[in-house]
C-alpha cells in the first residue's frame, strides 16, 4: 500500500503550524517559575507535547488528505459448462454418473487456485451444477452467450464445456460472436459412433390449418447402418386418448445412410386444436425405439376473416400491412387499388381504405355498401386524401386542414387507453420511431371516440390524435391519421432485429377494429393454444364494470384441468388495471381453464383450452458430435478432452501461461480527520500535559 499526504493549500502553511505550535508553547512556559522544580527531561517533554499538539491541530485544520493506492489480486476465473441434456444420459446413463463424480473432483481441485465459476445449460443457462440430466433440448451458444456477458470483461483465464455436442436449439455454436478470449476446453461426453437406428427426423406441417381444407405432413425419415431393412411408416389422429389410423406407407432401407421424404395428405375435419401422431414400426437392433414416432398438434380454425385493403395509389404501407396481416393465418387479405373492379364489398369483414377517398377517386358508393353491411373500417390518411371528402364519410375525427403542407409528426401513446392492452415496449419505443406525414391543421375528435396515440411534434405531446377509434352500433371505425408507419417498421428491426414489437401493435389495432363487439365484463386469455412442455403457461383476464372501464379490485381465481380430470387451483396477479397469472410448466396433453371471480355480487366465468406438446428433441439424435467440439476448441485456442482424462485437464490449465492472476489498483482518497486516532492522539498529548503540570501545581 502506497501513501501520500496532499494538502489543500500550499506546503509553506506548514511552517505556520510549526510557528503556531512554538508561539503556543513559549507564552505558555515562557517564566512559569511553578516549573522551576520539576526535572528537565521532564519539561522538555511538557515542550514537546505542548508544540507537536498545536501545530497537529494546525495542521488538521488545513484540510490534509491522504491518497491510498490499493493493490487487489484476482485470480483467474474458470467457467465450467456442464450439458444437463437428456441425450447424454439416454447414451449412457452409468457413465453419466461416473462423469459426474470425476466432475466434482476436477472443481475441487481447481477451485483452490481459480475463482471457479459453475453453470448448466440444456434449454436455458442456470448458475449452478446440477447432478441429473432433466433437460429436452440443448442450445450451446446460448452457454457461450451467458459466459460472454457476463465474465468476459474480466479475468476470465478458461472455459471448460462438458458436452456431447449436439444442439438442438438456438445458432451453431461454431458461428456464435462473442468477445471471449479465453481458450475453451472441450469434455467430449457421449459416444460418436455411428450406431444401427431408425427415426422421425423432422416433421413439417402447418400450424394452423382451416376447417374443411387439406394440408400437407412432410416427414423426414433417416436411417443409419439399417440397409436391407423394412419399415412401415404410420399417420394416426388423436382422440379423447384413442388413435385412429389415417394412412400407412412402406419403407424400404436400401443404403446406410438412408433418408427419404413421405407426405402424409390430411383433411382438417374438426375444429380445435387436433393431435396427429406419427410413428415408424421398429427394426431388429436398433439403438432406440423412441425416435419412431413423433406427436404434433395443429390449430383447426373454423373460419377466417376476409380482409379488403383498397388504396388510392401503390405505397410503402400497403406492403408493411401486407407483411403484419399474412403472420396471421385467420385473415385472409385482398388488395386492391380504387378503379380496380370490386365484386361485392359484402364478402369481406373489414375494409382498410389508404389514402381513400381521393381528389381522383370517389368512394361514396363503395362506402355506402361498407356502411350498410356494418363492416369495420380502418381510414388510413395521407397527402392524396381528400380531406373534406373523408370528413363527411366518418365521425371518428374532423379535420380542418390550413394547408398542403403535411406535418411532421412522431406518436405518443395514450395512457388511458384501455379496450386492449397495449405493450410496455410499445409504450417506451413508439415515441423514438421516425415521425410520419399528418396533415397541417387542427384535428376535432368526437367525443364518443377514443384515442390510442396522440401526436408528438416536434417533441411536444398534442391533444391532437394520431390513431383514433369509435364504437357506433356493432361496429367500429378507425383513423390512422397520417401515412409512413413503413418507417416504424424499418426502425424496429434495425434497433431490435426483429418487427415483433411494432407487427404486435398493428395486429392488435386491427384485430381490434376487425372482431365483433364484445359486451362480456370478463374475459380470460392464454397467451396461444399449444405450449411445449418447457414452456410456462401465460393467462390474462379483464373485468370491466358499467361504465366498461378496466378495475382489477375483486379477486379472480383459475381452475386448470387436464384431459383426466385432474384440477390444479391458481389466482391471477394484479397487474396495472388487469390480472396475469404464470401458471408455470404442464405435462403434455390437452387442458380446459375455467376463470371465475365475484363482482358486485354477480358471479362471472370465462373459460377456454389449451394444449401442451412433448420435447422429443433429444431422442432424435443420439451420436455425439465431438467434430463440434473439435471446432470449438480450435476457435478459442483450446483442446478436446475426454472423460477418462480430466486430471491431465486440470494439469493442463494450471501449467498454462497464459491463465494467471491479474493485480487491480485503485486510488482512494481520504480525509485525515476520518481517521479518529489522529485526533484522539492529539487530545491524549494535552491530557498528558496538563496531568503533569496539575500534579507539579501549575495551571
Amino acid at each position: 500500500m502506497l501513501e501520500q499526504i496532499q494538502l489543500s493549500y500550499p506546503s509553506w502553511f506548514l511552517f505556520l503550524c510549526l510557528l503556531a505550535g512554538l508561539v503556543f508553547t513559549i507564552v505558555l512556559y515562557w517564566r512559569e517559575s511553578k516549573l522551576n522544580n520539576i526535572p528537565k527531561g521532564l519539561r522538555y517533554l511538557l515542550y514537546l507535547l505542548r508544540f507537536s499538539a498545536i501545530a497537529g491541530l494546525c495542521f488538521l485544520l488545513l484540510g490534509p488528505f491522504i491518497k491510498t493506492v490499493n493493490e487487489q489480486i484476482k485470480k483467474p476465473i474458470v467457467v465450467f459448462a456442464q450439458d444437463i441434456s437428456t441425450s447424454i444420459n439416454l447414451v449412457d446413463a452409468e457413465g453419466a454418473s461416473n462423469h459426474a463424480k470425476a466432475v466434482a473432483s476436477l472443481r475441487s481441485e481447481l477451485q483452490e487456485e481459480y475463482e471457479l465459476v459453475n453453470i448448466s445449460f440444456g434449454e436455458q443457462v442456470q448458475s449452478e451444477i446440477i447432478d441429473s440430466f432433466p433437460d429436452r433440448s440443448t442450445n450451446i451458444a446460448a452457454a457461450l452467450k451467458h459466459i460472454d456477458d457476463n465474465y468476459s470483461d474480466q479475468n476470465l483465464g478458461a472455459i471448460i464445456l462438458s458436452s456431447d455436442g449436439i444442439f438442438n436449439e438456438g445458432v451453431n455454436p461454431i458461428y456464435q460472436n462473442t468477445r471471449i478470449k479465453a481458450p475453451l476446453y472441450a469434455v467430449a461426453l457421449g459416444d460418436s459412433t455411428i450406431k444401427k437406428d431408425l427415426l422421425i427426423k423432422n416433421v413439417f406441417h402447418n400450424r394452423i390449418a382451416y376447417l374443411g381444407d387439406k394440408f400437407t405432413i412432410q416427414t423426414d425419415i433417416q436411417a443409419n447402418n439399417a440397409v436391407g431393412t423394412k419399415s412401415t411408416a404410420s399417420l394416426y389422429v388423436v382422440e379423447n386418448g384413442k388413435r385412429t389410423k389415417l394412412e400407412s406407407k412402406a419403407v424400404s432401407i436400401d443404403k446406410n445412410n438412408f433418408f427419404k421424404t413421405i407426405d402424409f395428405e390430411v383433411a382438417a375435419r374438426q375444429a380445435g386444436t387436433v393431435q396427429y401422431y406419427i410413428s415408424l414400426s421398429a427394426i431388429a437392433n436398433e439403438i432406440s425405439a423412441t425416435n419412431n414416432r413423433k406427436n404434433i398438434y395443429i390449430e383447426v380454425l373454423d373460419a377466417r376473416q376476409k380482409i379488403l385493403l383498397l388504396a388510392d395509389a401503390p405505397h410503402p404501407d400497403i406492403t408493411t400491412i401486407k407483411q403484419v396481416l399474412e403472420q396471421n393465418k385467420n385473415y385472409e387479405l385482398e388488395v386492391k387499388y380504387a378503379k380496380d373492379p370490386i365484386a361485392s364489398i359484402r364478402s369481406y369483414d373489414f375494409v382498410i381504405l389508404h389514402n381513400l377517398p381521393s381528389a381522383d377517386n370517389n368512394i361514396d358508393a363503395i362506402y355506402a355498401q361498407i356502411k350498410q353491411k356494418n363492416i369495420a373500417t380502418l381510414f388510413i390518411v395521407g397527402n392524396n386524401t381528400a380531406i373534406g371528402d373523408l370528413n363527411k364519410l366518418q365521425d371518428v375525427v374532423t379535420i380542418n386542414k390550413k394547408n398542403n403542407s403535411p406535418n411532421e409528426t412522431q406518436a405518443a401513446v395514450n395512457k388511458k387507453f384501455s379496450s386492449f392492452i397495449i405493450s410496455e415496449e410499445i409504450k417506451n419505443q413508439i415515441g423514438n420511431y421516425p415521425p410520419v406525414f399528418s396533415p397541417f391543421g387542427e384535428f376535432i375528435p368526437d367525443p364518443q371516440s377514443s384515442t390510442i396515440l396522440y401526436q408528438k411534434i416536434k417533441d411536444i405531446e398534442t391533444d391532437y390524435p394520431l390513431l383514433i377509434v369509435k364504437e357506433s352500433g356493432n361496429r367500429r371505425t378507425g383513423v390512422l391519421a397520417a401515412e409512413g408507419i413503413w418507417k416504424w417498421r424499418l426502425y424496429n428491426h434495425l434497433q431490435y432485429q426483429n418487427h415483433e414489437t411494432i407487427d404486435n401493435f398493428l395486429a392488435k389495432v386491427i384485430q381490434y377494429l376487425s372482431v365483433k363487439e364484445d359486451k362480456r365484463k370478463f374475459r380470460s386469455y392464454v397467451s396461444k393454444n399449444i405450449f411445449k412442455e418447457n414452456e410456462s403457461i401465460f393467462l390474462d383476464a379483464q373485468l370491466y364494470n358499467d361504465n366498461y372501464e378496466l378495475i382489477n379490485e375483486p379477486e379472480v381465481n383459475l381452475i386448470i384441468s387436464n384431459s383426466e380430470g385432474k384440477k390444479f387451483n391458481y389466482t391471477f396477479s394484479r397487474t396495472q388495471n388487469y390480472y396475469s397469472i404464470d401458471a408455470g410448466r404442464l405435462p403434455p396433453g390437452k387442458y380446459s381453464y375455467n376463470a371465475n371471480t365475484n363482482y358486485q355480487s354477480t358471479a362471472l366465468s370465462d373459460k377456454g383450452k389449451f394444449t401442451v406438446q412433448n420435447i422429443e428433441l433429444e431422442q432424435y439424435d443420439l451420436t455425439a458430435r465431438h467434430g463440434l467440439l473439435q471446432l470449438l476448441s480450435q476457435k478459442y485456442g483450446g483442446k478436446v478432452f475426454y472423460p477418462d482424462a480430466l486430471s491431465e485437464l486440470s494439469l493442463e490449465i494450471q501449467n498454462s501461461n497464459k491463465i494467471k492472476p491479474v493485480a487491480y489498483y485503485t486510488n482512494e482518497t481520504k480525509n485525515i480527520l476520518n481517521y479518529w486516532w489522529i485526533f484522539a492522539g492529539l487530545i491524549l498529548m494535552l491530557a498528558i500535559e496538563w496531568f503533569i503540570r496539575r500534579y507539579y501545581g501549575a495551571y
